[in-house]
């Protein structure tokens, strides 16, 4: 895709694109909330998933690429795959701005548990180091997937005459780019965000 036709399917789409960074940032905002009035339980679960995440990362020898490569695969392509089916029914818009909101939440959640466990500057660079990278390339992507999906769903809803098939091809070739972004995210984050994570390890 030519950077003239991205600034023309982002100028087409501005209203839906706004809409969607709107609901996102609320979930980051639910998602941090509600690491910052979770009761002393919850919190110590969180502090010792870090902490455990923080020595498998100084232990770099135990880390099982492979295994967390599949993991990320397995979520990164899972996620897009239903931000496509979701585009394909009857409530689409609704539940694509659902899934949109619960992605912001996780990494709103993500995000503050580990500035909670690690303390603002620490958890600062674990932040930027292990999910910036990834998400730059993933989180647009998943947008244009989901706009994809609300335009499939309002032209359904407005002319029952539209060319169905057509546009369904074009949402399913929209779907086959974001697979394989997907799945170059996935490796982004295995074996680049996870190597500065070792190199940055007596930092945290």
């Amino acid at each position: 895709m030519s950077k003239s036709v991205f600034f023309y399917y982002l100028k087409k789409n501005t209203k839906y694109f706004l809409i969607l960074i709107v609901v996102f940032f609320i979930g980051i905002v639910g998602g941090i909330y509600f690491v910052n009035n979770a009761n002393e339980t919850q919190t110590n679960e969180i502090c010792n998933y870090v902490y455990s995440l923080k020595e498998n990362i100084k232990s770099s020898n135990s880390i099982n690429r492979t295994l967390i490569l599949m993991k990320s695969v397995k979520q990164n392509v899972g996620f897009a795959i239903l931000i496509w089916f979701l585009g394909c029914t009857f409530l689409g818009s609704f539940l694509i701005y659902i899934a949109i909101f619960y992605k912001g939440f996780s990494l709103g959640y993500t995000i503050s548990a580990i500035l909670a466990s690690l303390g603002i500057k620490s958890g600062t660079l674990f932040v930027l180091v292990s999910l910036l990278l990834q998400n730059l390339i993933y989180l647009p992507m998943i947008f244009i997937l989901s706009i994809s999906g609300i335009n499939l769903y309002q032209n359904v809803k407005k002319d029952k005459s539209f060319n169905m098939k057509k546009e369904f091809l074009k949402h399913a070739i929209i779907l086959g780019f974001s697979i394989l972004i997907s799945i170059i995210c996935s490796f982004i984050e295995v074996y680049i965000s996870t190597n500065f994570l070792i190199f940055f390890k007596n930092f945290f």
